[in-house]
């Protein structure tokens, strides 16, 4: 790979990294003129398509956290059978490695790395991403000591794989959950779980869990206790030692309620830390700076001299004492102008450190350690910052400023909490213009079919009308949609009342009904439809029905009974008709037969079926009306049109 260019910009440089299942490269981005990490998916999982699509996936939702505490992730692509990802280039080595080299570590250490990474977690899990393989090998820091977290969303791809190389599964469980060795459903107390792993191998220098068997260790996971570190560490801070262990509990409702709750803890006790160092080495524990924690304290040695208590010299007045005096105040002088005056009038220029996201305090110290003053400008409501922390500062990180200088910043006042409105009644267009304009974003839709609504309106959503809940947050709605049009079944001669059952199974009302005499249908039964059989129709449309009384009864010889012009005019309008048609279908190949009547119920098709050619097609129809009429096609074409009383 040394030597070729991906996506004509990323030139790799050199192997700076070797994992189970990527190889990371350095990278000259030649667009913009930075060198780059691009870790590169091994050959054995790009034919995966499932994973390779995962793997995907979860790398551009990786993407789209920012943190000072995460390695920032700027491309993802593919260059043929290679599929690599573009992250920032850390300077530094991985915790891993340190762990090898020295083994345990001071307290002070363990709650700054700890912190971080919390701070890290925290970030990620708001943002609805769980790390799912935090361990050693995935923690960076930095020469300047800033922790950062790796691999964001790789980890939920592997979970996705059958991984079957011992040496990649045993690197990464020992420090799974218990519910993740189970394969159970990981949520976010899962890192947290994992977090206590690489707690405990900093404060005792080994793991919690050890075997000779991925499985082996995955039990002990499952079902054995930790050795306790006060065996391992007397002199271990209670506090710290309570937070590993409810981090350690197999049962994830145990561990802390959330990554933001063990950040405030690990605060809680490097306050107390510092608080018992005073009047130590000024070394500031906190941050794992190997010149600071690996390397070891120094001080300067300063030997006072007493001055010794004698009898005073006798004053005396002398041209060689007054001249003395004058050199020394000219020497005094010429010593602040030199020396003393510049330092005041012209201070060194130092380097601003990089201070988002820490806490406000925190940040307070960082840049006093530089000679360096905070000052707050600003104090606004945010949705991913939490509370106390700092949002932004001017002057920018790794700029060169004078001493004293003062550093802008902007600081959290957390989540604006307001009162959900309700979006239900609106189209989706005036959800989506609401929801935004009052602060929220849009979450995921889903459609129902409700015959009551027309389609686009919003039924439901999710959260509630009415509940309190943090600006910005997710609204997702439940919109009404059209019904799925369907072809409607022949229901002529079937009994009516098991028809009224159907139309409801199928999501169709009853329309209009008549009952007719009909001497070709019994009583109860189905004479005609509409819309006719065949007729794609949706959910919630009406069906009209006319069904059978019977035929009618033969009157007894009564009175013959003399009627108007009006009354025969009525009973022929009102009378049906039936008629058997017959048709000979041509010679040749299967034709298409259609026979539609129109008649007060207007245009229906009462017959549609293909024949042969040759076949004898007999049909008995009906109509009602003095205009009734009917019209044979054959393959498309009209081949009859005729009255019924023809």
């Amino acid at each position: 790979m040394i030597g070729e260019t991906l996506a004509n910009r990323y030139e790799i440089l050199e192997k700076v990294g070797d994992g189970g299942m990527a190889l990371v490269y350095s990278a000259k981005d030649h667009l913009l003129s930075r060198v780059v990490a691009v870790k590169i998916l091994r050959s054995q999982f790009a034919d995966d398509e499932q994973f390779v699509e995962r793997f995907r996936r979860e790398a551009r939702s990786a993407a789209s956290l920012s943190h000072p505490n995460i390695v920032n992730i700027y491309d993802v692509g593919e260059q043929g059978s290679i599929h690599y990802i573009v992250m920032e280039y850390v300077q530094g080595r991985n915790l891993s490695d340190l762990l090898r080299e020295h083994g345990q570590f001071s307290q002070g250490f363990v709650v700054g790395v700890g912190k971080q990474i919390a701070m890290a977690l925290a970030h990620a899990h708001y943002h609805g991403i769980i790390h799912r393989d935090i361990k050693p090998h995935n923690i960076l820091i930095t020469d300047e000591g800033r922790v950062k977290v790796t691999d964001f969303g790789i980890a939920q791809a592997m979970s996705s794989t059958n991984l079957t190389q011992t040496g990649m599964v045993l690197g990464s469980v020992r420090y799974f959950s218990p519910e993740q060795a189970r394969g159970a459903n990981v949520q976010t107390a899962s890192d947290l779980y994992s977090l206590g792993i690489v707690l405990y191998e900093l404060i005792t220098g080994e793991p919690p869990f050890t075997g000779e068997t991925a499985i082996a260790i995955a039990l002990q996971q499952i079902q054995d206790a930790p050795q306790p570190l006060r065996n391992l560490r007397p002199d271990l801070d209670a506090e710290l030692e309570d937070l590993v262990l409810k981090l350690l509990n197999k049962n994830p409702k145990n561990r802390p309620e959330s990554a933001e709750e063990v950040v405030q803890v690990f605060q809680r006790i490097e306050r107390r830390l510092a608080a018992a160092g005073e009047g130590e080495d000024d070394v500031d524990q906190t941050l794992p700076l190997p010149a600071a924690e690996l390397l070891g304290k120094g001080g300067w040695g300063l030997a006072r001299s007493k001055k010794k208590k004698g009898k005073k010299a006798p004053k005396k007045r002398s041209k060689a004492l007054v001249l003395l005096v004058i050199f020394l105040v000219l020497g005094g002088l010429t010593y602040a102008a030199v020396r003393i005056i510049p330092e005041i009038l012209y201070p060194d220029d130092v380097r601003v450190p990089d201070i988002v996201g820490l806490h406000e305090m925190e940040a307070m110290r960082v840049l006093r350690e530089v000679d360096l003053v905070l000052r707050v400008d600003q104090r606004i409501f945010d949705n991913e910052v939490p509370a106390g922390h700092v949002i932004s500062q001017d002057h920018l990180p790794g700029r060169m400023v004078k001493q004293y200088r003062e550093i802008g910043v902007r600081i959290s006042k957390g989540a604006e909490e307001v009162e959900m409105p309700s979006f239900i009644g609106l189209s989706l267009r005036e959800a989506k213009v609401a929801l935004t304009q009052a602060g929220f974003v849009e979450g995921e839709s889903e459609e129902i079919f409700d015959p009551q609504v027309r389609p686009g309106i919003v039924l439901e959503q999710q959260p509630e009308p009415g509940e309190i809940v943090a600006k910005g947050t997710a609204v997702s709605l439940v919109l009404s949609k059209a019904a799925q049009p369907f072809a409607l079944p022949d229901f002529r001669g079937q009994d009516f009342e098991q028809v009224k059952q159907e139309l409801s199974n199928l999501g169709l009302p009853l329309g209009n009904s008549w009952p007719e005499f009909s001497t070709v249908y019994p009583a109860g039964r189905v004479i005609e439809q509409n819309p006719a059989p065949g007729s794609m129709v949706e959910e919630g449309w009406p069906i009209d029905f006319v069904y059978s009384r019977g035929a009618p009864e033969v009157p007894v010889e009564e009175p013959h009974v003399e009627e108007t012009p009006e009354e025969a005019e009525w009973i022929q309008e009102n009378l049906w008709s039936i008629k058997e048609v017959i048709i000979d279908v041509p010679q040749g190949p299967s034709q298409e037969i259609v026979i539609l009547v129109i008649d007060d119920f207007g245009a229906r098709e009462v017959y549609r079926e293909t024949h042969r050619g040759g076949d004898r097609v007999v049909r008995t129809i009906q109509g009602r009306g003095k205009d009734a009429r009917f019209q044979v096609y054959i393959g498309g074409r009209q081949f009859m049109d005729r009255a019924f009383q023809e």
